[in-house]
């Protein structure tokens, strides 16, 4: 009953509009409780402007001390701690590692340079700082011109700034490195300049890469111990010969098994290797220029027997191919069909590039020069009979001929010269990389000895580089 009675008295004054309820509006009502609550507050707190400078005093320090330990307080110190660093994204972003590398090739294989690959065994040594709150991290390093499956054995270790090993309590140093040793054995692809065969010098590159992104790793060169070589252990010394300096750079590349693309530090160690051409002086370019210049010879007879200058037996040579003995008879034909056997035999040393060697230019223009003088010996006796042409004007052929014979001899033995000069400017490298290494030796004996052995070497290799 008494609730029929509130619900009649509040429609009623709600008709009068005398209700607090239906005159005040909402948001007034609140704001005035809220004013309302705050006054009441002042009550009881005063002011601090009221207070004494000795209360002020006191007071602070306990309220900094009260609001501290507050857990809300802490709960909204880590929330502006992480709001700050959502809004400075680069508060957030450490500094890429730096692993430092260092690569010996311990032993050199065979370089392929039909199949534009070499067989290395090499080491690989990283080193990078170490950190407490990644203790498992690591640069996950791979050589990326590898061919096929490849053999690796990875070992590490903790090491001070001395190289010494870490075992006891690691809070007693300052400074502390990871050490991990990488052997890697295998093939690996390389791009092949051919263009001054068979005097080339080649470079024989390894592209370590981290599977890390940039802006966590970088690979840079260890300043402290250098890339070397093994010459010792070079397992093709009679076909090419190896130089100690060893070039290194570091670059960017992407990956390329990845949805999006990812940027990765990439680090590039390159030994030089000289092939001897001695093989080739003797075996290709000296049969070549007998051949050519035995094309000359068949001008000792009379120009009214072309059917003889083009079947005459000239000669009675040998032809080393294939390790057997080959006994030809050569006309002016067969000239011609033997000069396009070894053209055909030394391009099968070669992978089927889109330019031409020094040897396939002198080759070629071997070819076309005994191909002129066989047109040529068609022609004169034609000319003689049906025109009656004197003789003499075989006599200026011969001696056109024999210019061009030698001009063009002359523009070989000169490009010779220019592709054997990069061996010389090769060795001037070899010999600072030299010095450099025999710097750091403790010693100055040691360093004097390492100059010594250096040039006593290059002294009894020089020859056999360039010839």
């Amino acid at each position: 009953m008494s609730n029929t009675i509130r619900s009649d008295s509040y429609s009623e004054s709600v008709k009068h509009g005398i209700h607090e309820l239906a005159t005040i509006p909402i948001t007034s009502n609140r704001r005035a409780k809220t004013i309302d609550n705050i006054h009441r507050r002042s009550i009881y707190y005063q002011p601090v402007n009221v207070l004494s400078s000795s209360t002020r005093s006191v007071g602070r320090p306990m309220m900094m001390t009260l609001s501290s330990t507050h857990p809300n307080f802490q709960l909204e110190q880590q929330i502006e701690t992480t709001n700050s660093k959502l809004l400075n994204p680069s508060l957030n972003i450490k500094p890429p590692r730096e692993v430092s590398l260092r690569v010996k090739f311990i032993r050199l294989g065979e370089v392929i340079t039909l199949e534009e690959k070499f067989y290395a065994e090499v080491v690989i040594e990283a080193r990078w700082l170490y950190d407490p709150e990644a203790a498992s991290w690591n640069p996950n390093l791979y050589v990326k011109n590898a061919l096929g499956d490849v053999k690796e054995e990875v070992v590490s270790e903790l090491v001070d700034h001395l190289d010494e090993p870490i075992y006891t309590d690691k809070k007693k140093y300052d400074t502390i490195y990871v050490w991990e040793i990488r052997k890697v054995v295998g093939t690996f692809w390389e791009k092949l300049e051919l263009n001054s065969f068979p005097v080339d010098v080649q470079q024989l590159s390894l592209q370590i890469v981290t599977r890390c992104p940039i802006e966590e790793c970088i690979l840079v060169e260890n300043r402290c111990q250098p890339c070397m070589v093994n010459r010792e252990a070079f397992l093709a010394q009679q076909e090419w010969f190896l130089y100690e300096n060893i070039e290194t750079r570091s670059t960017i590349t992407m990956e390329d098994f990845s949805f999006r693309p990812i940027r990765q530090s990439t680090y590039i160690v390159t030994c030089c290797v000289a092939r001897r051409p001695g093989y080739f002086y003797w075996n290709v370019y000296l049969l070549i220029f007998l051949i050519t210049f035995i094309a000359l010879t068949v001008y000792g007879v009379a120009p009214e027997f072309p059917q003889n200058r083009l079947q005459i037996t000239c000669l009675f040579i040998f032809i080393l191919l294939f390790k057997k003995k080959i006994f030809v008879f050569l006309n002016l034909g067969t000239l011609l069909l033997t000069s396009i056997m070894f053209r055909w035999s030394v391009s099968r040393l070669l992978p089927p590039v889109s330019y031409l060697t020094l040897l396939d230019k002198y080759t070629l223009i071997s070819l076309v020069f005994i191909s002129l003088n066989s047109i040529w010996h068609s022609i004169i006796g034609f000319l003689i009979r049906r025109m009656d042409i004197s003789k003499t004007i075989d006599y200026y052929v011969l001696i056109i001929f024999t210019i061009v014979f030698l001009v063009y001899h002359c523009m070989m033995i000169f490009s010779l010269y220019q592709a054997l000069r990069r061996r010389q400017i090769m060795l001037e490298s070899d010999r600072k990389y030299a010095s450099k290494l025999a710097g750091m030796f403790e010693t100055f004996v040691q360093g004097h000895h390492a100059v010594q052995y250096f040039k006593n070497r290059q002294n009894s290799s020089h020859t056999s580089l360039f010839v």
